[in-house]
């Protein structure tokens, strides 16, 4: 199990998806994230395009995000998220959940979606983010301070138009970047 770390929702347990497709952002790495983003999170709007157990999502939740999308395509790992949103009693206008290939998801929001803050830590050995954040861009999904969250297990690539800080984590690379 892992716990939201600061805002309303704040030492909440969350279950963690008993499947080999998922790694949740450990606390500690949460916390450094949320840390460096400062106060970009509150009355934002957010995507968790990979959203497993909504731990990314659920923690802007708590910290005062205006409304937090999250998707994941694995069903059983859905329905984890679902639960874990449910248990907190939140504010069902807060959130959307959807169970849809990320491709698909991005596609249909495309016209309807302007983020803040948008996570992508898609399955393990997945180097996509480069993709789907220049794609967000082509679609105009992206508020003009907009901020991406990226984690993978290889080191992020610089985007054109946009400023990145990467960190690691053990395996993990972290990439802030903010639109120029």
């Amino acid at each position: 199990m892992i716990r939201i770390i600061a805002g309303t929702y704040k030492g909440r347990f969350l279950k963690v998806p008993d499947t080999k497709v998922t790694r949740p952002t450990m606390d500690k790495v949460r916390q450094a994230i949320f840390s460096a983003m400062k106060d970009k999170v509150l009355g934002s709007v957010c995507l968790d395009l990979f959203a497993g157990s909504g731990a990314m999502g659920i923690e802007a939740l708590s910290r005062g995000a205006k409304k937090v999308y999250l998707n994941d395509k694995d069903h059983r790992t859905f329905m984890v998220l679902k639960d874990n949103l449910l248990s907190l009693n939140a504010d069902q206008e807060q959130y959307d959940l959807k169970c849809l290939d990320y491709r698909v998801y991005i596609k249909r929001q495309a016209n309807d979606m302007k983020l803040d803050i948008l996570f992508l830590d898609p399955p393990y050995r997945f180097n996509i983010n480069g993709e789907i954040i220049k794609y967000c861009e082509k679609m105009n999904m992206m508020n003009k301070d907009a901020l991406i969250v990226s984690e993978q297990d290889y080191p992020n690539p610089e985007i054109e138009g946009y400023t990145m800080k990467e960190y690691r984590y053990g395996e993990k690379h972290v990439a802030l970047y903010r639109k120029d």
